[in-house]
């Protein structure tokens, strides 16, 4: 005899496969940050190489790349936290 498939079996595939989808994602959210550091690295290696530009100019350039950096990784700290802890609650509930 076939076993029988519940509405609440089916929900809980279907928040499973949710889950991995949204998980899957992060590694685009990871690349992102990767880029972000990346992009960071190359505008600060160059604003410490300038030698043309004055002194307050070079720190409020680098407070600017400071500050944009920290918006765009706090986005992405956002999106993985996020998804951190819906994986958490997805977990708790298979341990149900």
């Amino acid at each position: 005899m076939k076993p029988r498939i519940t509405g609440q079996a089916i929900a809980k595939l279907t928040a499973a496969a949710a889950m991995q989808t949204e998980a899957t994602h992060q590694r685009v959210a990871f690349e992102w940050g990767q880029t972000i550091f990346t992009e960071l690295h190359r505008v600060w290696a160059q604003l410490e190489s300038e030698e043309a530009l004055a002194y307050e100019d070079k720190v409020a350039a680098q407070v600017h790349v400071l500050e944009e950096a920290t918006a765009s990784l706090g986005q992405l700290c956002h999106t993985l936290g996020r998804t951190c802890r819906r994986l958490k609650r997805h977990l708790q509930s298979l341990h149900s």
